[in-house]
């Protein structure tokens, strides 16, 4: 009995020592950092792992993030205004990090950073935020993730808010929906495995599938989704648990969020302006659909819907779409400003 039971303990041991080892399954999750303005975005490609093996705790590195193109450069070599090297760095834009939450932790239980087993500490993206939703866009092609930066950082002196946080939801993908690209159908990831920057995709692409952007205005770090971030911010701790009871992640949904992490852009006009284009798809804008680019359907939570413009397209879209022979052509995108 004694022998058997040294012979069990040694094995056991032996297990619980081979999930800790650094030749074990180790890998990363990649994620989308956006830089953006009111004009033009550029994505980073965050690569979040854990780097410690047994004996030490299991602990997320700092997030390593490069440009999500190739040849992958430091943040900034391409977009000098997206630097976030120094904190005078980052000049007229926003930066939006993606949020995430931390899954498969054993101890402690009340740090949400940390975990003990270093294969199985692993974190997910697909989150939603709950606190404080302005408005929504309609599902159409043309929403990815950049696209919903970029309406982020125009949202100003909306009702007298901001976008601090916002959403893209989906309801298809080409993807399998366990696969970590699942809902960046129109993006070009390099290869299947995650862990590289070629893993996060560009969030520019032609999705195949509509989706929506969803803006909030939140003074909750991570908008009451995840939590780590249940009470930060926000001088009353107990917001987050009023609004929304005992605190959880809102996680594996077919939504991606981000929150403004660094701002030093600031819009220099109210938008969007709500008396101004609610019979955008009447008269005079027939030819108009919220596929051209500087079109809008705009929903808010009591579902009532506001069409809205961007600058001024009204005669654009009568010239491109009534151009000679019939033909329509695609609104010129905004030139880049970063």
């Amino acid at each position: 009995m004694r022998s058997w039971f040294s012979a069990a303990f040694c094995v056991g041991s032996v297990l619980a020592r081979d999930l800790h080892d650094a030749t074990k399954r180790k890998h990363a999750h990649t994620y989308l950092q956006i830089c953006a303005n009111d004009a033009d975005t550029s994505a980073h490609a965050c690569v979040h792992r854990v780097s410690a093996t047994w004996p030490r705790s299991a602990t997320f590195d700092a997030p390593d993030c490069k440009e999500a193109t190739p040849p992958y450069a430091a943040v900034g070599t391409s977009k000098p205004a997206c630097d976030q090297s120094s904190l005078s760095g980052v000049t007229g834009v926003n930066i939006y990090n993606p949020i995430t939450v931390a899954l498969n932790l054993h101890w402690p239980h009340n740090d949400y950073y940390r975990g003990a087993d270093a294969d199985t500490f692993t974190d997910w993206d697909r989150i939603r935020c709950r606190d404080g939703q302005i408005f929504s866009t309609g599902w159409y092609k043309k929403y990815t993730p950049q696209e919903c930066a970029r309406l982020c950082a125009k949202i100003h002196n909306f009702k007298g808010k901001s976008c601090t946080h916002f959403t893209r939801q989906w309801i298809q993908s080409g993807l399998p929906e366990h696969n970590d690209g699942y809902g960046r159908d129109g993006d070009t990831i390099s290869g299947a495995d995650t862990g590289g920057p070629g893993s996060a995709g560009t969030g520019s692409g032609r999705y195949t599938y509509r989706g929506q952007c969803i803006f909030f205005s939140s003074q909750n770090a991570e908008c009451c989704a995840t939590k780590q971030a249940w009470e930060a911010t926000r001088t009353d701790h107990a917001y987050c648990q009023e609004s929304y009871g005992d605190r959880k992640d809102s996680w594996n949904s077919k939504h991606r969020s981000w929150r403004l992490a660094t701002s030093a852009f600031s819009p220099t006009a109210t938008w969007p302006v709500t008396s101004f284009n609610r019979r955008l798809s009447e008269a005079g804008y027939r030819n108009a659909t919220s596929e051209d680019p500087d079109v809008h359907e705009l929903v808010f939570p009591d579902g009532s819907t506001l069409w809205v413009e961007e600058n001024d397209v009204k005669p654009q879209i009568a010239r491109n779409r009534l151009s000679p022979g019939g033909a329509e052509h695609a609104i010129p995108p905004a030139s880049s400003t970063l």
